[in-house]
C-alpha cells in the first residue's frame, strides 16, 4: 500500500488536469474539429481560403451581416437625393420619391432604396386610409348614420403623426448613408 490519496474521479474516465484540453478556444479550420489536422495548426494545401486573407465567395456565403462584394461608400450627392426623397414627401407628397426613384434608380443603390421606401410608405398610407372609408361609406348610406365614418379616424390619426416620425427618421439615416427599413405594418414593400 502507498501513502498517496486515491485520484480524484474525473468525467469520462480521464485524469484531472488544470490545463485546458488541446485545441480549446481555437476556431475549427473549415470543417475540421479542433485538435485534428496537421501538427502546428498548418492547413493542408487547397483546403479552404488562405488564413487571414480577404473573404472569397467561392468558399460559401460568409459570416452573417457581411455584404457580398466590395462596399461602396455613397457620395454626398447620393445622400442628398436620398434625404430629398423623404423631405419631398413631406412637402409635395408622393411625387417627390416617384420622380427621384425613376431618375436615380440606376445610378445609386442608396437613392433607389430610400426613394422606394418613401414611395412605399405613401402607397401604404393611402391604402390604410382608403380601406376604412370604403367600409364606412356603404354602412353610413345603408344605416343613414354618419357616425360610421369614425372607423377611419384611427388610420388618419396614425398617419398624421407617423408620417413625420418615420420620414424624419428615414431622412436622418439616409443622410448618414445607412439603409433603414420602416416597420412592415407601416410600409408594405411594393416598389423595390
Amino acid at each position: 500500500m502507498t501513502d498517496q490519496p486515491p485520484p480524484h474521479p474525473s468525467p469520462y474516465g480521464q485524469p484531472p488536469s488544470d490545463s485546458p484540453p488541446p485545441g480549446y478556444g481555437q476556431v475549427p479550420q473549415y470543417g475540421q474539429p479542433p485538435g485534428y489536422g496537421p501538427p502546428g495548426g498548418a492547413q493542408p494545401p487547397g483546403d479552404g481560403p488562405p488564413p487571414g486573407g480577404p473573404y472569397d465567395p467561392q468558399w460559401g456565403y460568409g459570416p452573417p451581416g457581411v455584404p457580398q462584394g466590395p462596399r461602396v461608400q455613397p457620395s454626398g450627392d447620393d445622400t442628398t437625393w436620398a434625404i430629398m426623397s423623404y423631405v419631398g414627401t413631406i412637402l409635395i407628397g408622393f411625387l417627390a420619391p416617384l420622380i427621384i426613384y425613376f431618375v436615380k434608380r440606376k445610378h445609386s443603390a442608396l437613392v433607389r432604396y430610400h426613394a422606394a421606401q418613401a414611395l412605399n410608405y405613401q402607397l401604404t398610407a393611402l391604402i390604410q386610409m382608403v380601406v376604412p372609408l370604403l367600409v364606412a361609406i356603404p354602412l353610413a348610406i345603408l344605416t343613414d348614420e354618419p357616425l360610421w365614418f369614425l372607423i377611419a379616424v384611427p388610420a388618419y390619426a396614425l398617419h398624421f403623426f407617423a408620417q413625420y416620425v418615420v420620414l424624419i427618421m428615414g431622412a436622418v439615416k439616409a443622410g448618414k448613408g445607412l439603409y433603414y427599413r420602416f416597420p412592415t405594418w407601416l410600409c408594405f414593400r411594393m416598389v423595390r
